[in-house]
Order: structure tokens, then sequence, then C-alpha cells
């Protein structure tokens, strides 16, 4: 029992032995009570279609690798930063799966073979050759020295590439990105990248943040995916994947709409 209750019980039994409560007395116990009774909960507001329809049923239309725990906090999310139209909730999800494949841990590999970083990278290594494969098959090295003096990032020796490379389920990237996201939810840089790493609350809302951050509700609502796509990730990289999943999601949110 608490102080607060303790003199509460003890003006109640003072009262019983005289009878008679002063009015004095009467306001103490009714403003201790007022400061102990329970904050009143808010009503709860059901969301509207289409984010009332993401379920784990639309989320493994795009991933197996969905469960349960993906739904609420993107439902908040999409609530949050109002990802609130088919084609909205349909790029998001697929966004989603796509870079993240709704699993927790996720960081961009950077284990490339020297040829495939002078195909991913041809500005950096087509013209030396000899640099690339001097990273081949060395991930650390290599986000060191792709994403160097970038996105915020010191030089190679800083080891920000490596630190600060694709996380969680959008690849947030670079410590500019991180630094803005851990200021938004009032994080160090460190603890949001760790949060964003290892947790799914924290790799959904850096998602929506940097959905949020770059516009991309507006290049949602424009036709196919392509225009979202090279705002994520700078390029059209998986486009053919993106298209398939997101045709599939707008076509199960129409069908459900109907419903």
């Amino acid at each position: 029992m608490n102080i607060a209750n303790l003199i509460i019980d003890g003006i109640r039994a003072f009262a019983r032995r005289n009878e008679k409560l002063t009015q004095h007395e009467v306001d103490m116990i009714e403003g201790v009570e007022e400061e102990l009774a329970p904050a009143p909960v808010p009503p709860h507001v059901p969301d509207h279609f289409p984010i009332s329809a993401i379920d784990l049923s639309l989320l493994q239309l795009v991933s197996r690798n969905a469960t349960e725990d993906w739904v609420k906090p993107i439902r908040d999310a999409c609530r949050l930063m109002e990802i609130n139209t088919i084609r909205r909730v349909a790029a998001f999800i697929t966004t989603l799966a796509h870079e993240g494949n709704f699993k927790t841990g996720v960081r961009e590999n950077m284990n490339y073979s020297w040829k495939r970083l002078i195909q991913v990278w041809p500005s950096r290594f087509r013209a030396n050759p000899a640099k690339a494969k001097r990273l081949h098959r060395n991930p650390q090295a290599i986000a060191n020295e792709v994403y160097a003096n970038r996105m915020g990032n010191g030089p190679p020796s800083s080891g920000d590439g490596w630190r600060y490379r694709g996380n969680g389920a959008i690849q947030l990237t670079g410590k500019d990105n991180h630094q803005r996201f851990a200021d938004s939810v009032g994080k160090t840089v460190e603890q949001a990248a760790a949060w964003i790493e290892g947790s799914i609350e924290g790799s959904v809302a850096a998602a929506a943040w940097f959905w949020e951050e770059n516009g991309i509700n507006r290049l949602a609502d424009t036709p196919d995916v392509e225009d979202e796509t090279k705002r994520i990730n700078g390029g059209h990289i998986g486009i053919a994947d993106r298209r398939t999943k997101f045709n599939k999601l707008v076509r199960e949110l129409l069908r459900r709409e109907k419903l």
C-alpha cells in the first residue's frame, strides 16, 4: 500500500471515531483519490480501409517470412504517415518485402565479387579493375570504400560505410539518414541503428520515417513502381520483383475493397 492510500485510510478511520469530517479533510480525500484514479483510456478508433485490410495473409502474399508481429507496426506506420490508399499501402508493403523480406537483423550484403563490383559501381571500378580485385569478397572493406565521404559518412578509415550500410526493413543507408531518424525518435545514432537492426518496431519505424522524409506517398500515387524504386535505392535494381509484388497486393486489396 502506498503513502496516499495510508493517508486516506487514516482520515477515514479518524472520521469513524469522531463521526464527522471537516471540509478540509473531505477536500484532501477527494484530491488524493483524483490523483490515484487511473487515466481514462481513449476510445479505440478502428482503422479505415485499406489500412484495416493489412493482416498476416496480405503480408504473406509477398513474403512467407512475414509473421503476425509485423502487422501492428505496419498498420501504425501507415496510419501515422498517411499511407492510406491502395497504391500507397501496396507500395509500402512491397518495399518492406523486397528490401528486408520481413526479417529482423537484415543488413546490406556487401559480399561482392570483383566483377560484380564493376557492374554495380561502374564509375568507381570500371577504370580501375585492380582496385575491385583488391576488394574482392571483403564486405567490410567494400562498404567502407563505396560509401565513403557521402551520406554523412567519413573516409574509409572511419568505418562509417560498414557501420551505416543498409539497415532494416527499408535498408536505411548512411550516417546522415541514421542520425536524422535518431533525432526524430529521441535516440543517439548508435541507439537508433541498433533499434532498427534488432526489432520489428524500429525497423518499420525507420522505413516509415524514410518514406515520409522522401515524399514517397506522392511517388506511389503515380503509375507503376519505378518512381518510388528510384527514390529508395537510386536506380531500378529489382524492379521486376517489386512490380510482381506490387501487382499482387493491388489485386488483393481491390478484391477486399468489394467485400
